[in-house]
């Protein structure tokens, strides 16, 4: 949790919640004053079609969840306890199991005094999965109350793409009189972007909002992958008196560096020359570069996906868990091996001994190949030695 020092006002609470459980569930939470000394709880949820069972009906297919939220005292005894069952319905089969098909809603909630943590359960109905996250409810004094949005509606995952507008939407008590803030966005400590917001009056609540695409067709500003830190304080004081932070995950081939890192990976099945050309590329025609280079590669073009795109970089992603320590990643022998044949039907593992250094043997029977990589050096690179003509 992050503690302010300052004037008292009031608090935004905006932690990650612990998660359990078998289903991706995205979740924040906003626990802010009502009214008098009463507290009132805001939890925005985004659960990914994928997680969902859906099965077809009448009007297309159809998913069913429940969420229960349980309020404890600080003797872990149950204050209240409240449940929502929700419905999906879609008519394309294909959104149940795409990536970027999801439902969110708001759940909000008085809270009791005595109240000092929370447990959110989500049961997907037509399966036995389910996530659990528990979080705390501590009441402090001395920040601004703080909302991230996205096309002007709650964004639990806190993350942005590449055609967001980041949204943050500052509100200060009525009592306290500002008219103006600063609002500050951090990455890894530096400053990147500092800005004047204006304190506008309606319908009684005191706001200043901020509004930053992600990338901006003017290069003023232009956010990379990353997480980012945002600080807001009156602009006449030098201590936040409110934080969040969001993240920007933008597609690979807008960055520069993992463009860079990314062609590099071809190496098993590029040429030279292709992987100069795509380096070269510019920013604006990568994607369409990338796809050109994948498109005689797919072995199925009906479907949404490369799966020979998707597979090959499985299998770099394997090797540079599996291989990298002590080892060159996907770059060793191993990894060489691995990413052209795939996983080995068998492997025979010799470990150390005083006369012979470390073996492994790797046996494709359909290949009728055998593969022996040898530690000559006991650091853990194995080098092949036998197989790789």
């Amino acid at each position: 949790m992050n503690t302010f020092i300052g004037i008292p006002l009031p608090l935004l609470i905006f932690l990650q919640p612990v998660f359990q459980g078998n289903l991706r569930l995205n979740l924040d939470y906003l626990l802010y004053p009502d009214t008098g000394n009463n507290y009132s709880l805001e939890i925005f949820y985004e659960i990914p079609y994928s997680s969902l069972s859906f099965i077809r009906d009448t009007t297309g297919f159809s998913a069913n969840y429940r969420l229960t939220l349980e309020l404890f005292d600080r003797h872990k005894n149950i204050l209240s306890a409240e449940v929502f069952e929700r419905r999906v319905q879609v008519f394309d089969y294909n959104l149940t199991i795409s990536r970027d098909s999801s439902t969110s809603d708001i759940i909000r909630v008085p809270i009791p005094k005595t109240a000092v943590a929370a447990v959110i359960t989500l049961s997907d109905l037509r399966s036995e999965r389910r996530a659990v996250a528990q979080f705390p409810l501590e009441k402090q004094s001395g920040t601004f109350l703080l909302r991230l949005l996205k096309s002007s509606q709650p964004n639990p995952s806190r993350t942005y793409n590449l055609n967001d507008t980041i949204q943050i939407l500052a509100q200060i008590p009525p009592e306290y009189h500002f008219d103006s803030l600063r609002l500050t966005i951090k990455s890894g400590g530096r400053n990147i972007i500092q800005e004047k917001l204006m304190v506008v009056e309606s319908a009684g609540v005191k706001k200043a909002e901020f509004r930053l695409p992600v990338v901006d067709t003017s290069s003023r500003y232009r956010l990379s992958s990353g997480v980012y830190l945002v600080e807001v304080s009156p602009f006449s004081q030098a201590t936040p008196q409110g934080t969040v932070e969001f993240k920007v995950d933008l597609p690979f081939y807008f960055d520069d560096s993992l463009w860079s890192a990314r062609v590099d990976q071809l190496l098993y099945i590029a040429t030279y020359e292709e992987m100069k050309k795509l380096k070269k590329t510019k920013k604006e025609f990568r994607k369409e570069a990338w796809d050109e280079f994948w498109q005689n590669k797919d072995p199925n073009p009906s479907t949404e996906l490369n799966e020979r795109e998707e597979e090959y970089f499985e299998r770099i992603n394997y090797c540079e868990q599996r291989y990298s320590k002590g080892d060159r990643g996907y770059r060793s022998d191993r990894a060489r091996i691995y990413i052209t044949y795939g996983p080995p039907d068998q492997i025979e593992y010799r470990p150390f001994e005083i006369d012979r250094p470390a073996e492994e043997i790797w046996h494709y029977y359909r290949e009728n190949r055998t593969f022996i990589f040898v530690d000559r050096y006991g650091s853990g690179q194995f080098v092949l030695v036998q197989g790789g003509n």
